[in-house]
Protein backbone atom coordinates (compact mmCIF):
# COMPACT_ATOMS: atom_id res chain seq x y z
CA UNK A 1 0.00 0.00 0.00
CA UNK A 2 1.15 2.73 -1.18
CA UNK A 3 2.04 5.93 1.62
CA UNK A 4 1.79 9.65 2.14
CA UNK A 5 5.45 10.90 1.98
CA UNK A 6 3.94 13.17 5.25
CA UNK A 7 3.54 10.70 7.51
CA UNK A 8 7.19 10.09 7.58
CA UNK A 9 8.90 13.29 7.24
CA UNK A 10 8.32 17.18 6.68
CA UNK A 11 9.69 18.53 3.35
CA UNK A 12 10.03 22.48 3.11
CA UNK A 13 11.51 24.84 0.40
CA UNK A 14 13.28 27.41 1.91
CA UNK A 15 13.52 31.16 0.69
CA UNK A 16 16.75 30.74 -1.15
CA UNK A 17 15.72 27.23 -2.87
CA UNK A 18 16.85 25.02 -0.84
CA UNK A 19 14.85 21.77 0.02
CA UNK A 20 15.00 21.18 3.82
CA UNK A 21 13.58 17.85 5.44
CA UNK A 22 13.10 17.37 8.93
CA UNK A 23 10.74 14.82 11.24
CA UNK A 24 9.09 15.43 14.72
CA UNK A 25 7.81 12.23 16.78
CA UNK A 26 4.43 11.74 14.80
CA UNK A 27 6.89 10.77 11.88
CA UNK A 28 8.98 8.81 14.15
CA UNK A 29 5.76 6.90 15.72
CA UNK A 30 4.70 6.22 11.91
CA UNK A 31 8.06 4.91 10.88
CA UNK A 32 8.09 2.67 14.20
CA UNK A 33 4.61 1.65 13.01
CA UNK A 34 5.56 0.78 9.68
CA UNK A 35 8.65 -1.01 11.05
CA UNK A 36 6.00 -2.99 12.99
CA UNK A 37 3.55 -3.75 10.44
CA UNK A 38 6.09 -5.66 8.40
CA UNK A 39 6.98 -7.78 11.16
CA UNK A 40 10.22 -6.33 12.54
CA UNK A 41 10.12 -6.37 16.84
CA UNK A 42 12.65 -6.44 19.42
CA UNK A 43 12.76 -8.05 23.04
CA UNK A 44 15.16 -9.73 25.52
CA UNK A 45 16.14 -13.24 26.07
CA UNK A 46 17.63 -12.99 29.66
CA UNK A 47 19.34 -9.60 30.00
CA UNK A 48 20.21 -9.79 26.15
CA UNK A 49 18.55 -7.55 24.17
CA UNK A 50 17.90 -8.81 20.75
CA UNK A 51 15.71 -7.93 17.33
CA UNK A 52 13.43 -10.42 15.08
CA UNK A 53 11.16 -10.54 12.17
CA UNK A 54 8.14 -12.26 12.58
CA UNK A 55 7.02 -14.09 9.45
CA UNK A 56 3.99 -15.81 9.91
CA UNK A 57 5.04 -18.27 12.51
CA UNK A 58 8.34 -18.01 12.04
CA UNK A 59 10.86 -15.77 13.93
CA UNK A 60 13.49 -14.63 11.90
CA UNK A 61 16.75 -13.15 14.11
CA UNK A 62 17.98 -9.83 12.79
CA UNK A 63 20.34 -6.77 13.78
CA UNK A 64 18.91 -3.51 14.09
CA UNK A 65 20.79 -2.00 10.89
CA UNK A 66 18.41 -4.91 9.27
CA UNK A 67 15.53 -2.98 10.57
CA UNK A 68 17.21 0.84 9.51
CA UNK A 69 17.82 -0.83 5.89
CA UNK A 70 13.98 -2.12 5.70
CA UNK A 71 12.87 1.27 6.14
CA UNK A 72 15.76 2.78 4.09
CA UNK A 73 14.97 0.55 0.96
CA UNK A 74 11.31 1.69 1.08
CA UNK A 75 12.45 5.00 0.64
CA UNK A 76 14.85 4.38 -2.10
CA UNK A 77 12.01 2.22 -4.27
CA UNK A 78 10.04 5.92 -3.99
CA UNK A 79 6.87 4.12 -3.50
CA UNK A 80 4.88 7.81 -1.98
CA UNK A 81 2.21 9.81 -2.48
CA UNK A 82 2.12 13.43 -2.10
CA UNK A 83 5.90 14.11 -3.18
CA UNK A 84 6.71 18.03 -3.39
CA UNK A 85 6.60 18.82 -6.75
CA UNK A 86 9.89 21.08 -5.72
CA UNK A 87 11.78 17.89 -4.92
CA UNK A 88 14.04 17.85 -8.17
CA UNK A 89 16.58 15.59 -6.42
CA UNK A 90 15.39 12.65 -4.31
CA UNK A 91 18.89 12.52 -2.64
CA UNK A 92 17.64 15.03 -0.63
CA UNK A 93 15.20 12.68 1.36
CA UNK A 94 18.18 9.81 1.34
CA UNK A 95 20.30 12.37 2.92
CA UNK A 96 17.90 13.42 5.90
CA UNK A 97 17.92 9.41 6.74
CA UNK A 98 21.65 9.16 6.95
CA UNK A 99 22.48 12.26 8.39
CA UNK A 100 19.11 13.04 10.81
CA UNK A 101 18.73 9.09 11.81
CA UNK A 102 15.12 8.86 12.41
CA UNK A 103 15.50 5.31 13.54
CA UNK A 104 16.48 5.34 17.21
CA UNK A 105 16.37 2.89 20.23
CA UNK A 106 14.39 5.47 22.45
CA UNK A 107 10.90 5.37 24.64
CA UNK A 108 8.95 4.96 21.09
CA UNK A 109 11.01 2.46 19.28
CA UNK A 110 10.38 0.54 22.52
CA UNK A 111 6.79 1.35 22.68
CA UNK A 112 5.71 0.19 19.01
CA UNK A 113 8.51 -2.76 18.88
CA UNK A 114 8.69 -4.05 21.70
CA UNK A 115 7.37 -7.82 21.96
CA UNK A 116 7.47 -11.08 23.97
CA UNK A 117 8.39 -14.37 23.07
CA UNK A 118 6.31 -17.56 23.73
CA UNK A 119 9.08 -20.01 25.12
CA UNK A 120 8.72 -22.11 22.13
CA UNK A 121 9.31 -18.91 20.17
CA UNK A 122 12.59 -18.48 22.54
CA UNK A 123 14.18 -22.05 22.00
CA UNK A 124 13.39 -21.23 18.11
CA UNK A 125 15.40 -17.96 18.05
CA UNK A 126 18.10 -19.43 20.33
CA UNK A 127 18.33 -22.65 17.96
CA UNK A 128 19.08 -20.21 15.07
CA UNK A 129 21.80 -17.72 17.13
CA UNK A 130 23.54 -20.40 19.51
CA UNK A 131 25.59 -22.55 18.72
CA UNK A 132 25.69 -24.47 22.15
CA UNK A 133 22.52 -24.27 22.68
CA UNK A 134 21.58 -26.04 19.11
CA UNK A 135 24.08 -28.51 19.87
CA UNK A 136 22.69 -29.68 23.15
CA UNK A 137 19.52 -29.57 21.81
CA UNK A 138 20.43 -31.68 18.93
CA UNK A 139 22.03 -34.15 21.27
CA UNK A 140 19.72 -34.77 23.92
CA UNK A 141 17.43 -35.17 20.37
CA UNK A 142 19.04 -37.70 19.37
CA UNK A 143 19.48 -39.71 22.82
CA UNK A 144 15.45 -39.56 22.97
CA UNK A 145 15.43 -40.79 19.23
CA UNK A 146 17.35 -43.35 20.16
CA UNK A 147 15.60 -44.79 23.23
CA UNK A 148 12.01 -44.14 20.86
CA UNK A 149 14.13 -46.71 18.16
CA UNK A 150 14.69 -49.59 20.98
CA UNK A 151 18.24 -48.52 21.50
CA UNK A 152 19.89 -49.61 24.87
CA UNK A 153 22.41 -48.25 26.42
CA UNK A 154 25.92 -49.20 27.94
CA UNK A 155 29.31 -47.62 28.59
CA UNK A 156 32.28 -49.06 26.93
CA UNK A 157 35.43 -50.23 28.71
CA UNK A 158 37.46 -52.27 26.30
CA UNK A 159 39.85 -50.93 23.92
CA UNK A 160 41.33 -47.37 23.69
CA UNK A 161 38.14 -46.47 21.05
CA UNK A 162 35.62 -47.57 22.93
CA UNK A 163 36.68 -47.27 26.62
CA UNK A 164 34.82 -45.13 28.53
CA UNK A 165 32.17 -44.21 25.63
CA UNK A 166 28.19 -44.75 26.06
CA UNK A 167 27.34 -47.12 23.37
CA UNK A 168 23.72 -47.05 22.18
CA UNK A 169 23.02 -50.49 20.61
CA UNK A 170 20.40 -52.40 18.69
CA UNK A 171 20.51 -55.85 17.13
CA UNK A 172 19.68 -56.07 13.30
CA UNK A 173 20.13 -59.54 12.69
CA UNK A 174 23.22 -62.58 12.22
CA UNK A 175 25.14 -61.24 15.60
CA UNK A 176 25.31 -58.00 13.96
CA UNK A 177 24.20 -55.08 15.99
CA UNK A 178 24.44 -50.89 14.94
CA UNK A 179 25.70 -48.93 17.79
CA UNK A 180 26.04 -45.14 18.16
CA UNK A 181 29.12 -44.35 20.09
CA UNK A 182 29.27 -40.63 22.21
CA UNK A 183 32.56 -39.48 21.09
CA UNK A 184 33.87 -36.70 23.07
CA UNK A 185 31.27 -37.21 26.03
CA UNK A 186 32.64 -34.89 28.68
CA UNK A 187 32.92 -32.32 26.23
CA UNK A 188 30.09 -30.37 25.30
CA UNK A 189 31.38 -28.26 22.73
CA UNK A 190 33.07 -31.17 20.45
CA UNK A 191 31.31 -34.63 21.58
CA UNK A 192 28.66 -35.92 18.41
CA UNK A 193 27.94 -39.52 17.73
CA UNK A 194 29.74 -42.19 14.92
CA UNK A 195 27.95 -45.16 13.67
CA UNK A 196 29.49 -48.49 14.16
CA UNK A 197 28.09 -51.69 12.56
CA UNK A 198 29.82 -54.74 14.71
CA UNK A 199 29.43 -58.07 15.18
CA UNK A 200 29.54 -59.80 18.63
CA UNK A 201 28.78 -62.97 19.93
CA UNK A 202 25.91 -61.70 22.06
CA UNK A 203 25.22 -58.62 23.02
CA UNK A 204 26.66 -58.54 26.36
CA UNK A 205 29.76 -58.67 25.12
CA UNK A 206 29.21 -55.08 23.77
CA UNK A 207 31.15 -53.04 26.34
CA UNK A 208 34.09 -55.66 26.95
CA UNK A 209 34.91 -56.83 23.91
CA UNK A 210 36.80 -55.63 20.67
CA UNK A 211 34.10 -56.35 17.84
CA UNK A 212 34.82 -59.45 15.49
CA UNK A 213 33.77 -56.98 12.70
CA UNK A 214 33.56 -53.25 12.03
CA UNK A 215 31.86 -50.91 9.53
CA UNK A 216 31.61 -47.43 10.00
CA UNK A 217 28.68 -45.98 7.60
CA UNK A 218 28.61 -42.54 8.98
CA UNK A 219 30.68 -40.17 11.24
CA UNK A 220 29.57 -37.60 12.90
CA UNK A 221 25.86 -38.70 12.75
CA UNK A 222 22.86 -35.91 12.55
CA UNK A 223 19.57 -36.92 12.48
CA UNK A 224 18.17 -34.53 9.61
CA UNK A 225 21.38 -35.49 7.42
CA UNK A 226 21.76 -38.60 7.69
CA UNK A 227 18.55 -40.71 9.13
CA UNK A 228 18.05 -42.39 5.78
CA UNK A 229 21.64 -43.51 5.77
CA UNK A 230 20.60 -46.08 8.78
CA UNK A 231 16.93 -46.64 8.31
CA UNK A 232 17.59 -50.15 6.20
CA UNK A 233 19.09 -51.27 9.23
CA UNK A 234 16.10 -50.80 11.43
CA UNK A 235 13.79 -52.40 8.74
Amino acid sequence: MTKDISDFMSIVKAKDGRVKVTHDKINESNIYQFLRDIGYRKSKLGNKRIYFLRQGANIIPVRLQDMKNAFLDMLRRIEFLNIPEFVRDYSVILNWFHQQEPIKENRLFNLYLTDDLTDEEMHQFRLKTECDYRHNFERQQLISKLGQWGFEKTTGTMSEFYKDSPLYYRPIGDKKYVIFRHYNHKHNDNDGFDVHIVTFARANNIHCQIPKTEEIPVLSFQIERDVEKIRSYFQ
